[in-house]
């Protein structure tokens, strides 16, 4: 029995040193590696800001980040959920409705602070989001990018 014993213990060390590896083996991301430039700026429509509107930045290899209007128009992109920023070079900016995801010919409604949809939101044309003309390029020291959409292009 004292056998039995000792191999139990040997397991529960075993799987005691395992578990302590992997938790150690959480990867962490390297955000300095990357880069990443802090892009601001403000979205309008004829003039007036555009409230909980996604602004995305999307670069090669199926690269993006992204950002939310304010009540003002104004975002900051976003690299992911943990960190802000974006990776320099060129980029095709969209700007949508909401959340709408990638490929999405759906827009959520944006609702504004009184509860009513952003009109302007409703409208805003192709050419700024699935059909995007729109361009930046991000460097250190090309990171606000403002942004006055037309209704009518």
């Amino acid at each position: 029995m004292s056998g039995d014993f000792r191999v139990n213990r040997l397991h529960l060390v075993a799987v005691a040193v395992v578990s302590g590896a992997l938790v150690g083996c959480e990867e962490r991301m390297d955000y300095a590696s990357l880069n990443l430039v802090n892009v601001t700026g403000k979205v309008t429509m004829d003039g007036k800001p555009l409230p909980g509107v996604t602004v995305r930045f999307e670069g090669p290899p199926n690269r993006f980040a992204d950002g939310k209007t304010d009540t003002d128009g104004k975002y900051e992109l976003m690299y992911d959920s943990n960190q802000a920023g974006c990776m320099p070079g060129e980029k095709v900016v969209r700007i949508m409705q909401g959340g709408a995801g990638e490929g999405s010919d759906e827009e959520a409604p944006v609702e504004g602070p009184d509860g009513r949809v952003a009109a302007a939101a409703q409208q805003i044309p192709a050419s700024y989001n699935r059909q995007s003309t729109l361009k930046a390029n991000v460097t250190a020291e090309n990171k606000t990018f403002d942004f006055d959409l037309k209704s009518s292009p």
